[in-house]
């Protein structure tokens, strides 16, 4: 009995330790106090499963004195000077114009927090359904000569990527070069027999974030990088499901770009940044550098980058500017809306000041935890004058953010806490009218199929209901 109090009495010792610990590093914390006090609060009241919940999910890397800040800034300047890429600074308008607009602060922001320069699109093509973007990305997969660069959060297999490692395999017996990195963990519900093989034929199959202490932190990103000459990204994933929705859905609603020429080399940077961060230690820039531009034409697009391993929360803070300085509308897609203070405060100032901010989401949840938090968010910017829909024709996972006729923000970034503060994201900013009318429309387009959420709808939901939303967004704080 003795040695089993002695025991006792040493854990409850180290247990002590372990929470005093967890909580000094969290009352020295830069996180907003919702989510300090949010983790406090667990720490109290289940002190052995908040200590063990904190390691794991919990852990600020950003103040991490070992963890090296990763910035796609500089080596994405000098590949841009390199192949003369550089917009200049989007001085086709009179500068009278651009003074103060969305394009100019947010063009400001990516230079600052960033270090990224728009670069040129000699083409762009837009996708609002998958089969339209993998029928190309196969064809573009089919004639590359030197190289192929593929990275995805989820790597499934299925019929669509049969496709993909037959004709990857083929390219690999022409001598072409292929990289493919995809997140461990959100693949991990997929066999990996066709990476295996693709593996086995030479290809460089290369996981991130699998180390527990990454638990808490994705590879949220999407890109397709082909000889240099051609980039896709946006929100699609490599998967049958982003085609037809699967055996979840009816149909599956997300958006994505192709483009040419030099916007294709801060990609290749973003890619070489993640390869060499994630363990290997090839050089992916010599010899992958688009083809020189000796005089570029096309439309200025700026690539803004975040994770945690970033100093800023760049693409939140280009989320913020847009809405601050917008002066008629900002138009949002997101498949969840879990916002941090900052950007919920931005929605509402801008909606209450008469610009027309709308925010459209799914209705039709595939995770009911961020999809419940998200209802407790709906009173405080409804009341604001935001205006809110849920598409119900399938699961929609677009992310974009349409502003006025001037700009839209196009990639991987979701409005939730994870994508704007720990997962490592990538969004266009393409500063071109025509492109912001096109998505403006497909807005329209889309709200057919969508019901507007109202503040009686709200008022009918009952306390438990209202209840275990509040309960979701108590928990999507826990990051």
């Amino acid at each position: 009995m003795a040695d089993v109090a002695w025991l006792g009495t040493v854990v409850s010792v180290l247990v002590a330790f372990a929470v005093i610990g967890v909580v000094l590093a969290l009352v020295t914390d830069d996180r907003e106090p919702s989510i300090v006090l949010a983790w406090l609060f667990l720490i109290v009241l289940i002190p052995v499963v908040g200590v063990v919940a904190y390691f794991f999910v919990g852990r600020n890397y950003r103040r991490e004195p070992r963890r090296r800040v990763r910035r796609v800034g500089a080596p994405a300047a000098r590949e841009l000077a390199s192949v003369g890429a550089g917009a200049g600074d989007l001085a086709a308008p009179p500068a009278e114009k651009l003074a103060g607009s969305p394009s100019r602060r947010v063009e400001e922001l990516g230079r600052r927090e960033g270090d990224t320069e728009p670069a040129l699109a000699e083409s762009i093509r837009l996708y609002f359904a998958g089969a339209d973007k993998f029928r190309d990305l196969l064809e573009d997969l089919s004639l590359a000569r030197d190289y192929v660069h593929l990275m995805y959060l989820i790597w499934e297999q299925d019929e669509l990527t049969a496709q993909v490692t037959d004709v990857l395999l083929e390219r690999l017996r022409a001598g072409v070069e292929v990289n493919i990195l995809y997140d461990w963990l959100s693949s991990s519900p997929y066999k990996k027999h066709e990476l295996h093989r693709l593996a086995e034929a030479g290809a460089a199959v290369v996981p991130c974030y699998r180390r527990l202490r990454q638990l808490n932190y994705r590879n949220h990103m999407k890109m397709a990088i082909v000889d240099g000459r051609v980039v896709y990204s946006g929100g699609m994933n490599m998967g049958q499901e982003y085609i037809d929705g699967g055996s979840r859905f009816a149909s599956w609603r997300d958006s994505h770009f192709r483009m040419t020429g030099p916007v294709v080399a801060p990609y290749l940077s973003l890619f070489a940044v993640t390869w060499a961060s994630n363990g290997r230690s090839e050089d992916l820039y010599a010899g992958h550098l688009p083809p020189p531009a000796p005089a570029p034409t096309g439309v200025p697009v700026q690539v803004l980058h975040s994770s945690v391993s970033t100093r800023f929360s760049t693409i939140r803070d280009a989320f913020i500017v847009v809405l601050t300085s917008a002066r008629e509308r900002v138009w949002v897609q997101t498949p969840y809306f879990v916002p941090d203070e900052p950007l919920t405060t931005a929605m509402c100032v801008a909606a209450a000041s008469g610009v027309d901010v709308r925010l459209m989401m799914t209705g039709l949840p595939d995770k009911k935890v961020p999809f419940h938090a998200a209802h407790a968010y709906f009173a405080k910017v409804l009341q604001a004058g935001v205006r809110v829909h849920q598409y119900d024709a399938g699961f929609m996972h677009a992310k974009t953010v349409t502003v006025c006729e001037e700009l839209v923000l196009v990639g991987t970034c979701n409005w939730d806490i994870c994508s704007l503060i720990l997962h490592d994201e990538a969004m266009a900013v393409v500063y071109d009218g025509l492109t912001a009318r096109r998505f403006a429309d497909q807005y329209l387009l889309d709200l057919a199929s969508c019901h507007e959420v109202t503040a009686e709808a709200l008022d009918a939901l009952g306390a438990v209901r209202s209840a275990r939303n509040s309960v979701c967004r108590l928990m999507s704080r826990l990051l």
